[in-house]
């Protein structure tokens, strides 16, 4: 199980980081693993990455807009770069985190 980081930007950051990152926190999976910066960043697993999908794409039907998230590997230089806008994006968004923080 390889662990990384997901930093999720919004446009509307003042506003929309701060109630993403509370929606976040609110999972037993990723509490004490969010932060705020310039971004919303995350600490997740291939594990965990499952309920950070799940929670990220349920705040989205709440009409949240869009998100762009930079997802880097522990101890990897490369980064995987999406851009996710509608709920129905879980599957190939956690399909591309997973299979990316699994890659060796």
């Amino acid at each position: 199980m390889t662990a990384g980081i997901v930093a999720i930007t919004v446009p509307n950051s003042d506003r929309e980081l701060p109630e993403l990152a509370a929606w976040l926190r609110g999972e037993d999976e990723l509490r004490g693993r969010v932060q705020v910066f310039d971004a919303v960043v995350v600490g997740v697993s291939s594990k965990s990455a499952g309920v950070f999908c799940r929670s990220l794409c349920a705040w989205l039907t709440r009409g949240a807009g869009s998100v762009s998230l930079k997802v880097k590997r522990s101890g990897a230089a490369e980064e995987l770069e999406l851009d996710c806008g509608a709920a129905s994006d879980a599957d190939q968004v956690l399909g591309a985190v997973r299979g990316f923080l699994d890659k060796a």
